[in-house]
């Protein structure tokens, strides 16, 4: 059986993990309690590494269609875009700590590593992951006299290994892992799918399980277990989507709700940004408390979120605009429609 596709030629399985990638943002913004067993909490794990991810596959399949000039062209409009996105909407007030900035740094590292063997990308992956602690450390104290001295490069040492919660350098590496896993998809069928879903789910497991009795084990932290955990679980997640979509290839439409809001995670990233900012402050107005974390919030999130993109599919699906707002502007301008 071969990978769903929708009608428009995309990869069901991975717009279905885009969307699974913006669900888990939401109950990372805004749950309140780690839920029972902490399995909410896993959600701090996985949310930007499944978005690293899915650069490095978006990366792979766009360089599948375009030429290398005009991905990388695009990839530098693409990442200012998102630079300058993440700077602007930084400044709304939502409590959330915005990953367009580095997700805009990152998107042009991957339009230079799609062009790698797959076998140096998996080399690389795993450099990443092994170099990440070492790198937070070097180079701190650098960004640290950059920042004292406000120098506009402290973005970069930021961006790139002091964030404190995103790390390009270790994003890196799960993008190389995305980039190696859509090759291997396109070869493996839905045995390979089942076979990865079920490997990488009990690695992960296994990983958490074990982290868990030996040490406090947080997300963000950069040490090698968190990391390679995050890795683990990423590719757990997108090998059982592209899993579900192959179960329901016969009947896409089952999946259209989940797909149409996972091809337009841009626009409702801003907009969850805005409807963030917008709640702090009546929040702080009316004394509910001044923060975000609430059930009522997460569950506004995810019920907008899904009513709104299908609705701009419904009204605009066979339109130039069909992807959405943000979306089809930002695909307009980098040459990724």
């Amino acid at each position: 059986m071969t990978a769903a596709f929708s009608p428009g030629g995309r990869l069901i399985g991975i717009d279905i993990a885009r969307c699974v990638a913006l669900l888990s943002m939401f109950v990372a913004h805004t749950a309140p309690s780690p839920g029972p067993a902490g399995v909410l909490n896993l959600t701090e794990f996985l949310t930007v590494a499944l978005f690293a991810l899915l650069v490095g596959v978006s990366a792979d399949l766009s360089a599948d269609r375009m030429t290398f000039s005009a991905l990388f062209a695009g990839s530098v409009v693409r990442a200012l875009a998102l630079i300058f996105l993440g700077l602007w909407s930084d400044t709304w007030g939502a409590q959330v700590d915005n990953v367009l900035p580095y997700l805009g740094v990152l998107s042009l590292f991957a339009a230079l590593l799609v062009y790698l063997p797959t076998v140096v990308l998996a080399v690389l992956a795993l450099l990443f992951w092994w170099f990440t602690p070492w790198a937070i450390t070097a180079f701190e104290e650098l960004h640290v006299q950059l920042y004292q001295s406000g120098s506009w490069m402290h973005y970069l040492t930021l961006w790139m290994f002091e964030g404190s919660s995103y790390r390009v350098f270790t994003m890196l590496g799960w993008a190389c892992a995305g980039i190696v896993l859509i090759r291997l998809m396109h070869r493996w069928g839905a045995v390979g799918d089942i076979a990865g879903a079920l490997v990488f789910t009990l690695a992960a497991g296994s990983t958490w399980w074990y982290a868990s009795q030996q040490f406090e084990f947080f997300p963000y932290t950069g040490n090698r277990w968190e990391v390679g955990f995050d890795m683990l679980l990423a590719v757990a997640i997108v090998c059982w989507c592209s899993l579900l979509a192959r179960i329901f290839s016969s009947r896409p439409s089952a999946l259209e709700p989940l797909a149409v809001t996972g091809r337009m995670t841009l626009t409702l990233y801003l907009a969850q940004l805005a409807l963030l900012a917008g709640y702090v402050k009546l929040a702080q107005e009316k004394s509910w408390g001044g923060t975000d974390d609430s059930w009522w919030v997460m569950a506004g999130l995810i019920i907008f979120a899904l009513v709104f993109a299908n609705l701009w599919h419904r009204l605009l699906g066979g339109t130039f605009a069909a992807r959405g707002p943000v979306e089809t502007v930002l695909g307009w301008v980098s040459g990724r429609r």
